[in-house]
Order: structure tokens, then C-alpha cells, then sequence
């Protein structure tokens, strides 16, 4: 039976905005032509973000950036409702919810300060997505039914038909299957009235999974409305719908046993994502061609599948993937018989284990299913052996009694081996967290008395030496204004001495302010990274840009100042002395939960998982600093070049 995990993972994204996707990607080429003419305005960046928010979520990212500048810099708002909204589905897409909900809620307000009750409706639709991906079903269906009463109210029935669709949806997991069955018949009818003709398709998909979700499994019904949506899909040119329904049908064909015609949907799903240039949906795609290859029992093609679901596994970091094609490719091996081939892949199959908690859990339950499967047959064989073991029944009496013995021994040994497993596992996870709770407290005291012995030095530095340097200087020009009959040679020494000296004030004070800015101190983290930035960028050939999201006056504990500051100083150290970068953009933004800094380049970029690199001291500086308040520091190639760094601190 197909799960409704993964019908869920299909679906989950599919209508979480108004306008369709298609028609955004139909214009692409000509909105990256507007693009690198170098007169992009902020409709440009709007409509980019929508053509890959689906398949390349952090361009579009990237791209709600450059709208959000440009709107700023232009005072051009009226897109703004709209330029939030789609970084919301961005970062949705992305599994960061609170980000989502966070740019969804600037959405939402802006929606309502304008009067605009179309985006007002999307926001809430959207929100009600946000909580539904997280658990939450109850907010998702009311903020649903919110967005319906504004689409009613304005008669926006594309709207109207979306949100019947999701809180089918929702229904649907919930396992309500006739109230869902309800939701999809009312958005079917507005869409089909509507010549909506790609919601429509997805009504129908979303009906053919009810069937392949319902106990008798009607398979002949969930084909019938999928093949309903396919030429839907391909009248309207979504590629994106046509490979899901293709998946879909691929998976509800191998349930039925009907292999040959899974691995045709299968393949045509794969050719439409290697078009698209989807890399985690063809990864998965290739695994499941290589489920259906063992189905067929066909060991060349079956490897052959999983290799290449491994590499780009590897590629996209998929641990979740990864962790089912090793286990695949051993149990393939062990099955063929090269077991010295499969023992590798069980090794790296265990090492995933502890990082795969969700994966274990599907691993056990599929093992369950095996060994239930397993039970059925071997009652099947016992069936056809009961005659000959009532015949031996008298004859097997004392050794079942000893068999019986030996069986209670042997469980009572291995219960008493389990328990000492996990009483052991319990005490080795107890002894590591006091080791890492230490290492911890040892890393904030090590930054909090060093930031102390920074602070002494720099007031030392400059009520001392400075103070002192200043006096000197003073005298000597007043004792100097005493001579009279003054040399033009000696003038010439006295302004060459009077210099030096001045040199070595400012250096001294600017040694004291680097320490520990008085601008952190006495004003914020705010003023003290555009003094650091100016200070450092204003005097070299790169452009800069600092946004910080209408936090002026804001303050955040002393430690999360420090350390912001230090890591944005030292990641602008880094671009100046390696990456050759001609640009330099760094956003400081607050949402509920986190305080985010992101530092992006357009450089030469560095490989961010070499030892190299790893090992550099400024990356340790800045990775030991995010650790001790409990931060996560990230890093990724820019769309065009570069390096987009990225700080999460979680706020008290």
C-alpha cells in the first residue's frame, strides 16, 4: 500500500500559492534576458523568484532579495505583498517553517494595510500550509477557512478552489476519507466551472490517492483518475504536475504487481526531471527504478540504478536516500551471493543509523512487514506438512519439551543480553552529553575571558597610553611655542617629531577600538558592524551594501552582540584577503525565533568541505563562536559566484 507519508511529500507543495507555476517558467527566458541586459526592476526580480522557487528554492531566495533592495532603493512598494508571499513558499520548500512563517505574516500585513484581500487570502491559505507541514491540523483548517472567506467575499473561485483543495488534503491524512472525498468534489466542480484546467489535474490526482489509500485498494480507480490528470498536465506544458502523476501511476502500477508498466512511468517521470534539472527528484526516482528491477529479478539493472541514486544521494547531501540505497545494495549483493561486496554497504548503512532516527524507525517497521510476510508463507509450507508432522508428532514429544527448555534459556539469555545493551548504550549517551555539556562550558568561558582580557587591554590602551601619548603631545607643542629664534631646520624636526607622535595616537586608538568597539558597547551590534564595515570596506575598491530590516535601536544580549560582530569581522577579513570580490552584501534580519546574519560575496568562492578549509583558523574562530551561543553557521555557493554565509542564534 502506497504511504501516506510520501503521498503526502508529492502533494504537500503543489497549489501553496495562487498563480500557477507554469506560467511564471513559460517566461523565464525572456525575464533572465531583462536580467543581464543590467536594467532588471523589482516586477523582474518578483516574477524570477517564481521560476525557481520549485526547483532552485535558494536562487529564488536570493532573487526576493535583490526585490526587496530594489523596492527600498525605487520606494516602489506595491509588489511588496506579493515579493513576501513567494520567499515564504521558498523557504517552505526549503523546510525552514518559521522563516516561511515569518515572511508569510509580512505578507499578510501587508496585505491588510493596502486592502488587498486576493493576497490577504493567499497569506492565510499559505499559513494554513505552514501548519500543516508541522503537525498542527486544527490552525491549518481554521487559517484555511479564513482564506475561504476572503475568497468568497471578493468571488476569487481560483482561491476558493485551492483552499476546498488543501483541506481535503489535510482530511486525507487525517484519514477522514469521505469528508475528503467531500473537499476534492467542491474544488473539482469550482475548477472545472473555472477551466482551471492544472487544478483540475491535481483534483484528480489527489482523488486517484484516496483510492490507493483506501483498504481494498482499488487500483483500477486510482488509474482511472490519474490518467484523467495526464493530459491535463500536458495540454497546460507543467512538467512539474506531469512528473507527479507519472511517479504516482508508476507507484500504483508496482503495488498491483504489474511491474513493466511501473518501470514505463517510472522512466518517463525520470526524463521529465532530468529536463528540469530536479536533482533530488530524479535521485528518488532512480532508487524506485531499482526497486522495480528486483521485482523483476533483474540484479545487472537493479545495481545498475542504485549507483547512480548513490552518487547524486552524495551530491545532495540525502541522507535519508543514502541510508536506503546502502541497505538495498547490501541486502542486492548478500542476495546474489557476493557477500564480501555487501559487508561494505552494511558498514555504511550502520554508520547512518544514529543521524537517521526517522529512518530506523521505517527501517523497523519495514522489517516487521517482511517478517509478517515471512510468517505467511512459512504457514503456507506448514500447511502442506501437516500431515507428515502429525505422523512424527509422537515421536517429536521429548525433544519439543527439550527444544522448549533450551528456547526459554536461550530468550532468557538474550533478554538479559538486551537489557545490559541498553542499559550500556543509556550510559555511554550519559557519559557523551556531560563530555559535550562540558566541552561547551569550556568553549563560552574560554571566548567570555577572552572578550574580557580584549575589553581590559583596549580601556587600558586608551585611558592609559592614549591619555599619556595625548599629554606628551600637548607639552611638547607648548614648550615648543616657548623658543624663540626658532630655526627653519628645527621647525622641520619639531613637525616631523609632532607627527610621528600624532601617528602613534590614532594607531594606539585604533588598536583599542578594534579590541572593543565603543560603538558595540555604547550603541548596538547595528552602528557597530556599519562602523567595522565602513572602516574596512569604505577604503578598498569593493562595493558594499549592510541591511538590517527596521532593527534600528534594538538590543540583543551582550554575548550574541560580541559574537555577531566578531564572525561578520572576521568573514570581512576573509573576503578581503581571498576572495577577490568585487561586491559585498551583508542582512541582518530578526524573526520570532532567530537572530539571522547573512555575508554574501561575489568571489572566487572556496570549497567549503576540505580539510583545508575546515581547518583554517578564521573558519574555527567563527565556528567555535556560533557554537558557544548556540548557533549554526552555514555555507553555500552563490547563484551566479561567490559564497552566501549564513549565522542562525536562537533568541532567549
Amino acid at each position: 500500500m502506497i504511504r501516506q507519508t510520501h503521498i503526502r511529500h508529492i502533494l504537500v507543495l503543489f497549489f501553496v500559492f495562487i498563480v500557477g507555476h507554469s506560467s511564471a517558467q513559460s517566461n523565464a527566458d525572456s525575464l533572465l534576458r531583462v536580467l543581464h541586459s543590467g536594467k532588471p526592476d523589482v516586477t523582474t526580480y518578483t516574477a524570477l523568484i517564481w521560476v525557481y522557487v520549485f526547483n532552485q528554492p535558494d536562487s529564488a531566495i536570493y532573487f526576493g532579495n535583490r526585490a526587496l533592495a530594489e523596492s527600498k532603493r525605487t520606494g516602489v512598494d506595491s509588489l511588496l505583498g506579493g515579493i513576501y508571499n513567494r520567499m515564504g513558499v521558498a523557504y517552505d520548500i526549503k523546510s525552514i517553517p518559521d522563516s516561511a512563517l515569518y515572511f508569510y505574516g509580512l505578507a499578510l500585513a501587508d496585505a491588510k494595510k493596502t486592502g488587498s484581500l486576493k493576497t490577504e487570502g493567499g497569506a492565510l491559505n499559505n499559513i494554513g500550509l505552514i501548519y500543516w507541514n508541522i503537525g498542527e491540523l486544527e490552525k491549518a483548517i481554521d487559517y484555511y477557512i479564513q482564506a475561504a472567506e476572503k475568497f468568497e467575499k471578493i468571488g476569487n473561485r481560483l482561491g476558493l478552489g485551492n483552499t476546498y483543495n488543501n483541506i481535503g488534503l489535510i482530511l486525507s491524512e487525517d484519514g477522514q476519507i469521505e469528508k475528503s472525498r467531500r473537499y476534492y468534489n467542491q474544488a473539482l466542480k469550482i475548477r472545472l466551472e473555472i477551466g482551471h484546467k492544472s487544478g483540475v489535474a491535481a483534483t484528480y490526482l489527489n482523488v486517484s490517492h484516496l483510492f490507493a489509500l483506501a483498504k481494498n485498494n482499488n487500483v483500477d480507480s486510482a488509474v482511472y483518475y490519474v490518467q484523467k490528470a495526464i493530459p491535463l498536465y500536458q495540454e497546460e506544458n507543467d512538467l512539474y504536475g506531469l512528473a507527479r502523476a507519472y511517479r504516482h501511476l508508476a507507484d500504483t502500477y508496482k503495488v498491483s504487481k504489474r511491474f513493466n508498466e511501473s518501470l514505463e512511468y517510472l522512466q518517463k517521470a525520470l526524463s521529465i526531471q532530468l529536463k528540469l534539472g530536479n536533482s533530488e527528484g530524479y535521485a528518488s526516482t532512480y532508487y524506485n527504478i531499482s526497486d522495480v528491477y528486483h521485482y523483476l529479478d533483474d540484479f545487472k539493472n537493479e545495481l545498475s540504478y542504485l549507483d547512480t541514486a548513490e552518487m547524486y544521494a552524495l551530491q545532495n547531501s540525502d541522507l535519508s536516500l543514502l541510508w536506503k540505497v546502502y541497505r538495498t545494495k547490501a541486502r542486492a549483493f548478500g542476495r546474489s551471493g557476493r557477500h564480501s561486496e555487501a559487508y561494505p554497504y552494511w558498514i555504511k548503512y550502520d554508520n547512518l543509523k544514529d543521524s537517521l532516527v526517522n529512518a530506523e524507525r521505517s527501517f523497523q517497521v519495514e522489517e516487521l512487514e517482511t517478517q509478517y510476510r515471512t510468517a505467511q508463507k512459512d504457514a503456507e509450507i506448514a500447511d502442506k506438512k501437516v500431515a507428515l508432522a502429525e505422523a512424527k508428532l509422537k515421536l517429536g514429544n521429548r525433544t519439543k519439551w527439550i527444544a522448549g527448555l533450551l528456547g526459554g534459556l536461550i530468550s532468557f539469555l538474550l533478554f538479559g543480553f538486551a537489557l545490559f545493551q541498553v542499559y550500556r548504550r543509556k550510559a555511554q549517551a550519559e557519559k557523551d552529553a556531560a563530555i559535550i555539556v562540558e566541552r561547551e562550558r569550556g568553549l563560552v568561558a574560554m571566548i567570555e575571558a577572552t572578550e574580557e582580557e580584549r575589553k581590559r587591554i583596549a580601556k587600558d590602551l586608551h585611558d592609559g597610553i592614549v591619555q599619556t601619548l595625548t599629554g606628551l603631545s600637548l607639552r611638547l607643542q607648548k614648550g615648543f611655542s616657548m623658543i624663540k629664534d626658532v630655526s627653519e631646520e628645527q621647525k622641520e624636526r619639531y613637525n616631523e617629531s609632532k607627527a610621528m607622535l600624532d601617528d602613534s595616537i590614532a594607531e594606539v586608538r585604533n588598536i583599542s577600538h578594534q579590541m572593543m568597539p565603543r560603538a558595540l558597547s555604547d550603541l548596538g551590534l547595528i552602528p557597530a558592524l556599519d562602523d567595522m564595515l565602513n572602516k574596512s570596506l569604505g577604503s578598498t575598491e569593493i562595493v558594499y551594501e549592510f541591511e538590517h530590516h527596521r532593527m534600528e535601536g534594538e538590543r540583543f544580549p551582550e554575548n550574541v552582540e560580541i559574537s555577531l560582530y566578531r564572525i561578520c569581522q572576521e568573514l570581512v577579513n576573509n573576503i578581503i584577503k581571498h576572495s577577490q570580490a568585487k561586491a559585498v552584501s551583508v542582512q541582518l534580519l530578526k524573526t520570532k525565533s532567530h537572530l539571522v546574519l547573512v555575508v554574501e560575496d561575489n568571489g572566487k568562492g572556496f570549497k567549503f568541505d576540505s580539510a583545508e578549509s575546515r581547518n583554517g583558523i578564521g573558519l574555527m574562530n567563527i565556528s567555535s563562536r556560533a557554537k558557544a551561543i548556540n548557533g549554526e553557521v552555514n555555507y553555500q555557493p552563490s547563484p551566479k559566484q561567490g559564497t552566501v554565509a549564513t549565522i542562525r542564534i536562537p533568541l532567549p
